[in-house]
């Protein structure tokens, strides 16, 4: 069975796959722990409920905000996290300031110390355009972003975002597409060097929390998605017009949908929110 969740983390990201290799990924991880009307889901508590002892093949981090490694520090302490995904990127932090948003410190120094191995975990750079390698290609994990121009511009113009990495994963014909934080300048390099019908997927994470700012929409209306999900927290607004028009069936936000699995099995394709909305 291929398993994805898309955990109510609040302001953050956590993307948990299960895939039918039996590897087990995450992407991203945020682990705030409570919203006013809002519960929100301790990434590590599911973990430790649905894939107790589990090792993580691979941690794909998008990119460097804190709100897509807040967390790490406590993830690799108690996990083996056997392959990390990093970008090329060279940003710094004033660690006397992390707390100010709300962050620990401990991840940050946590994510400079394990980019820097080469072992437990294996660092791993993976470009738009490299060729696939087995231990991504046998899950089918397309990188559309980022492309080392965008990663230049990242790195040049002090805004991580461009350099995201983009997703997409398949199982059984249903397509998935992580949107990470990608700019609109990197939906359009996506587009300038893909054919138009790689963007096609049955499920798209909507890119920076469903930010009006990251819509490219010449680029969106080749994802064609039937389902839209949005990772969203108390007190932001996504851009509900523009995706409740972009989805063919439904917008899922983790803020009012809680956790949202997609199951794909010889027997069943299926999303699954963990509440009405």
């Amino acid at each position: 069975m291929f398993k994805v969740h898309f955990l109510n983390v609040g302001k953050g990201n956590c993307v948990i796959v299960k895939f039918p290799s039996g590897r087990l990924s995450i992407i991203d991880i945020d682990n705030s722990k409570v919203e006013i009307d809002n519960p929100l889901q301790d990434p590590i508590e599911f973990l430790n409920e649905n894939y107790p002892n589990q090792s993580i093949f691979r941690f794909i981090l998008t990119h460097p905000d804190m709100d897509h490694f807040s967390g790490l520090n406590e993830l690799n302490q108690t996990r083996t996290i056997v392959n990390f995904w990093d970008t090329q990127n060279n940003k710094t932090a004033d660690q006397s300031k992390i707390h100010l948003g709300g962050y620990s410190d401990a991840d940050w120094y946590c994510y400079q110390k394990l980019r820097k191995q080469s072992e437990n975990p294996k660092i791993i750079h993976v470009n738009q355009g490299d060729e696939p390698l087995s231990y991504w290609k046998e899950d089918n994990i397309a990188v559309l972003a980022p492309s080392q121009e965008m990663v230049t511009k990242a790195n040049n113009s002090g805004e991580y975002n461009h350099c995201s990495y983009v997703l997409m994963i398949e199982y059984d014909g249903i397509k998935i597409l992580l949107g990470g934080d990608a700019t609109r300048d990197s939906w359009s390099n996506i587009l300038a060097n893909h054919d138009p019908a790689v963007l096609k997927a049955d499920v798209f994470l909507a890119p920076h929390h469903g930010s009006s700012d990251n819509i490219e929409k010449d680029v969106f209306n080749h994802i064609d998605p039937d389902y839209v999900i949005i990772s969203d927290h108390y007190g932001h607004s996504y851009d509900y017009a523009y995706y409740n028009g972009l989805a063919n069936k439904q917008v899922y936000s983790t803020k009012h949908f809680g956790n949202i699995t997609v199951e794909v099995s010889n027997t069943q394709r299926a999303i699954f929110p963990e509440r009405n909305g």
